[in-house]
């Protein structure tokens, strides 16, 4: 990194990789939570489904608005915004005494996360310029360090601490890449005073950047979607404990965290839209293997493939994209992030009231339906790719 040392470097990697991991925890509050909250609070599935949207729908507009903030301003302010108003959040969740308090924080919830996302994913291309996919594939093992991370503990020590407890000790994990930015010195914005919105412009309209939206968008909703409602689904359609389909979603998210550290060597290998393409089509024939599933074991097998096949899509993507236009990821991220929360929000919401209506079962068809949808638009992706692959060096 131009004007940083080395060990300058693995410190602002270090704060990146926090700020990740603090963003997986808070991703995976609610399919974490949700039935001890449900308990407490006595809400029903529809409902259950429409705290997805409550936790995403803010963060639409806010990653947008984080973007040029990025690109104006720098990381620092936005991380250490984003991860106290996400801890303040968290201390206010362990203490919500109806569904509308609930609902109202875990908004405010999201618009913190937003923050922290961005401003987290955003720097590490910045770091490692030269192989930004394997650089965000490793990063993004910490984001699903956090997300195995929180439902353990809430599996292990809401029983015997009290959800209220447990909630205040996460907070207080989450503020933690805030005060670590505060200690470290940032680089400067890429674009600083000579950030232009006519940049914003052609990079939005930029046809690479809109199938890697595409991407993301499917993408997005699988994750959210598998993680929010796999808990509830082990428990209702085998009769699964607490305590298992916790484990079961911890094991969900730590083959997710062996896909990424996995990842982060074959992009030194294999281009990134072909890794995207192989993980596509295995977490396809994952979720096909956990919506047929007979019993409990092999459930849990389906779980375990998708995590593994999911890993690498998001930051090797990100990472793709981040080479397009390097001077404003910021803004560019924000773009991708923006359309990747409209399907974390809408196909848990969907599922919600299916299971409402008929069985959670019936939900996880609809996640392998997306998965489909998702190695299309990967498809195309790769054809527009090499499309523009030629034309660049037919002209040069």
């Amino acid at each position: 990194m131009v004007g940083h040392g080395r060990i300058t470097t693995r410190r602002l990697m270090a704060v990146a990789c926090a700020g990740l991991l603090t963003f997986g925890s808070i991703l995976a509050f609610l399919g974490a939570t949700l039935p001890e909250l449900r308990a407490r609070l006595g809400f029903d599935m529809a409902r259950s489904g429409t705290l997805f949207s409550f936790l995403f729908l803010p963060q639409i507009p806010m990653s947008f608005v984080a973007g040029p903030l990025i690109d104006r301003f720098g990381k620092k302010p936005i991380l250490v915004l984003g991860s106290l108003t996400a801890a303040a959040a968290l201390l206010g969740i362990g203490l919500a005494s109806s569904y509308r308090v609930l609902a109202a924080l875990v908004c405010f919830l999201g618009l913190g996360a937003s923050f922290v996302n961005s401003s987290s994913n955003t720097l590490v291309p910045d770091l490692y310029p030269e192989n930004p996919s394997s650089a965000m594939n490793l990063g993004n093992v910490f984001f699903s360090l956090g997300a195995v991370f929180f439902p353990l503990v809430v599996t292990l020590f809401s029983a015997r601490l009290g959800l209220t407890l447990t909630m205040g000790l996460i907070a207080l994990f989450v503020a933690l890449p805030g005060v670590l930015a505060l200690l470290q010195t940032f680089p400067p914005a890429l674009a600083g005073p000579g950030f232009k919105w006519d940049d914003v412009r052609k990079a939005t309209l930029d046809p690479s950047i809109l199938f890697l939206a595409v991407v993301l968008l499917f993408y997005s909703a699988l994750e959210t979607s598998t993680g929010g409602w796999l808990r509830i689904y082990a428990e209702q359609a085998f009769g699964a404990s607490a305590r298992v389909s916790g484990l079961i979603l911890t094991a969900f998210f730590g083959s997710m965290m062996v896909g990424r550290l996995a990842a982060s060597f074959i992009a030194k290998k294999l281009r990134g839209s072909w890794l995207v393409m192989g993980s596509a089509v295995g977490a396809l024939l994952g979720l096909v293997l956990l919506s047929l599933a007979p019993d409990i074991r092999v459930a849990t097998g389906g779980a375990v493939i998708c995590g593994l096949f999911y890993g690498p899509i998001f930051p090797t993507t990100a990472g793709t994209a981040s080479t397009y236009f390097p001077r404003i990821f910021g803004t560019v991220f924000g773009v991708l992030m923006v359309v990747a929360f409209t399907g974390s929000m809408a196909l848990p919401l969907a599922i919600g009231y299916i299971a409402k209506d008929t069985t959670v079962r019936n939900g996880i068809w609809m996640i392998a339906a997306s998965a489909v949808l998702l190695v299309i638009a990967q498809c195309v992706f790769v054809i527009h790719e090499r499309r523009r692959f030629l034309r660049i060096v037919a002209s040069g």
